[in-house]
């Protein structure tokens, strides 16, 4: 089985909305609901979890309700860190899932993933053990102590832009959770974060430039405007 995990945990005291980014409306819809129905619409996915900002489990399950994401199985409360709600949504899946199942970790602050970026993690983790979505850089960048000067040039062919899905193995997911708690590992904003430092290679699939990430006022109306490009004005 295939279940899409939506990461919902995150409050930015520095989005200026007076609501969480992931439940901004935009063109009469929030966020997440453009999020979830991707996952709602794709043939691989067989059901969806939201881990979710404490206090609007109520509101993903009735915004489920209104938009027919059938799919939804499960809504639970994240944590604060991007590990953490990781570690909530495995906790909560194991009890009820195989541990050969896929799990596709996704923000639901990127509602604009396509298809083919989700489909290619899912078949990279069947081949690799992971499959996590990343782009390459069209700039250098530099290393800098105090934000103001640079001291080392790096190629842009030297890194790679992480984004989401994330997809592992339940299983494996859960035994790398427990390892990263036994070695010290906490706070990781990223499961990524977590499988490199536990010194293992992580496995790429395809990325997209256009899997935007909504984390600032102006990427709202990015999105409004690529969303509308898309699917003709509105």
């Amino acid at each position: 089985m295939n279940i899409a995990v939506i990461l919902a945990a995150g409050a930015d005291p520095a989005f200026r909305m007076d609501i969480p980014k992931q439940f901004v409306n935009v063109y009469n819809r929030p966020v997440i609901v453009y999020t979830m129905e991707i996952f709602q619409r794709h043939p691989e996915i067989d059901a969806i979890m939201v881990a979710c900002l404490k206090g609007w489990e109520s509101m993903v399950a009735a915004y489920a309700k209104q938009f027919e994401i059938t799919k939804l199985k499960w809504v639970i409360q994240g944590g604060g860190f991007g590990q953490e709600t990781s570690k909530c949504a495995v906790d909560r899946l194991i009890e009820e899932c195989a541990r050969e199942d896929i799990i596709i970790l996704h923000d639901a602050i990127r509602p604009l993933v396509s298809h083919s970026v989700i489909s290619d993690s899912i078949e990279t983790c069947k081949r690799k053990g992971m499959g996590i979505a990343a782009v390459t850089s069209m700039d250098n960048v530099m290393m800098t102590d105090d934000g103001m000067t640079g001291r080392l040039s790096i190629s842009r062919h030297a890194f790679r832009r992480i984004q989401t899905p994330q997809t592992y193995f339940l299983g494996a997911l859960e035994k790398a959770h427990a390892e990263a708690l036994e070695k010290g590992i906490y706070n990781e904003n990223d499961t990524n974060n977590m499988i490199s430092r536990l010194g293992r290679n992580v496995y790429f699939s395809k990325g997209s430039d256009s899997n935007l990430k909504i984390n600032t006022v102006e990427d709202v109306a990015m999105f409004k405007a690529l969303y509308a490009m898309k699917n003709g004005d509105i």
